[in-house]
């Protein structure tokens, strides 16, 4: 089967990465895959720089037939394949290309990766029985699309929790200690991701004001907005916590970072389907204190394999930090436990292998 997967944003970021790293293991497995993307220079050069096949296209959505008719023309001479969407605009789209092809070989596949609820217009009424699977990130994430009763055949729905790539080789750990001035005996938590309000950073400095007598350095990791990224700093130096907190900007390969980390941290106030970044710290044996708020519940155990507590909650997050700073034991366990969930059914391969199964004869 050939896969075709449509990607529609204007710039390389997450989404564009989760596609990436899956043509490549698709390609791995002798799989053939193609791309259709805006013709945006930067993104088709770097899936084009990676040996994937790329067809731009303006990819409108719902109301752009003309995008459709050219992917039907590519799709219609495929034979047995899929075409795989990452949202709905873009599974309107694949679902009119099958149309104008008149091939009963094409799937129309589909993963949701937001937490949003599901609409049930005659439009999207259409489009769901026209899909033939539609994967989500989280049980969360399903949940949400249910809440608002969309009419939708429920044996076409599948979870799959998306996963990272990690190298097979050990992680060779960034010299975090050495560029900050931090001692060997001070305890390193981290945050990596985007600066924005919604990660709950302004909860986490609040909660690191609370731990002034402890022997710790918290480093953030990441970029944002110049108007957040200096009331972060302005915060930071009201609490009295400029020798504490590090900003220390964007970092990339992120995981050497995560492996110079004792453990990390996602203090998220918005309902995240599947975070990825927690996901990173448990793979290189290091526990995460986490709000409970998104799907990373379905795969951190609150004193098994990290630490969960309650977003916004200053107390909550400042007592799960310092249980992690001060009692060496619980972080080793935590850490060693998160480690091997990861090992045994968080990592890529077995996502893979989840997610593949989509691709299989409808239902």
């Amino acid at each position: 089967m050939q896969i075709f997967h449509i990607v529609s944003n204007k710039e390389w970021g997450g989404g564009e990465q989760y596609v990436y790293d899956l043509c490549q293991r698709q390609c791995a497995d002798g799989i053939r895959v193609c791309i259709f993307c805006k013709p945006v220079a930067d993104i088709v050069h770097k899936y084009e720089e990676a040996g994937i096949e790329v067809k731009p296209l303006p990819l409108g959505g719902a109301a752009d037939l003309g995008s459709a008719w050219k992917m039907a023309q590519t799709v219609g001479k495929a034979g047995p394949c899929a075409i795989h969407a990452h949202n709905f605009k873009d599974a309107f789209t694949a679902c009119y290309a099958r149309r104008l092809t008149r091939n009963k070989q094409v799937r129309v596949v589909m993963c949701r990766h937001l937490t949003r609820t599901g609409k049930n217009t005659l439009l999207y009424r259409w489009l769901y029985g026209q899909l033939d699977r539609l994967c989500f990130d989280s049980q969360l994430s399903k949940d949400m699309f249910l809440s608002t009763h969309p009419t939708i055949d429920e044996r076409k729905l599948c979870i799959v929790h998306t996963s990272i790539v990690t190298p097979d080789e050990a992680v060779t750990s960034a010299n975090l200690r050495q560029e900050f001035g931090i001692a060997d005996d001070t305890v390193l938590a981290m945050y990596h991701g985007r600066l924005d309000q919604e990660k709950g950073l302004d909860t986490l400095i609040d909660a690191a004001a609370q731990l002034r007598d402890l022997n710790f350095r918290l480093v953030l990791v990441g970029r944002g907005s110049d108007e957040f990224t200096a009331h972060l700093q302005q915060k930071i130096t009201e609490k009295g916590l400029a020798e504490r907190v590090i900003l220390a900007g964007f970092r990339h390969p992120v995981l050497p970072y995560v492996a110079a980390a004792d453990f990390g941290i996602l203090a998220s106030i918005v309902r995240e389907g599947c975070p990825l970044s927690p996901q990173e710290y448990m793979s290189q044996g290091h526990p995460v204190v986490a709000t409970n708020n998104g799907g990373q519940r379905e795969y951190i155990t609150d004193g098994v394999n990290g630490l969960l507590v309650e977003p916004g909650n200053t107390d909550q997050l400042a007592d799960a930090l310092r249980r992690l700073i001060t009692d060496t034991p619980l972080l080793q366990r935590l850490g060693a436990q998160a480690k091997a969930d990861f090992d045994d059914h968080m990592n890529y391969e077995h996502f893979y292998a989840q997610l593949s199964k989509i691709y299989e004869t409808p239902l």
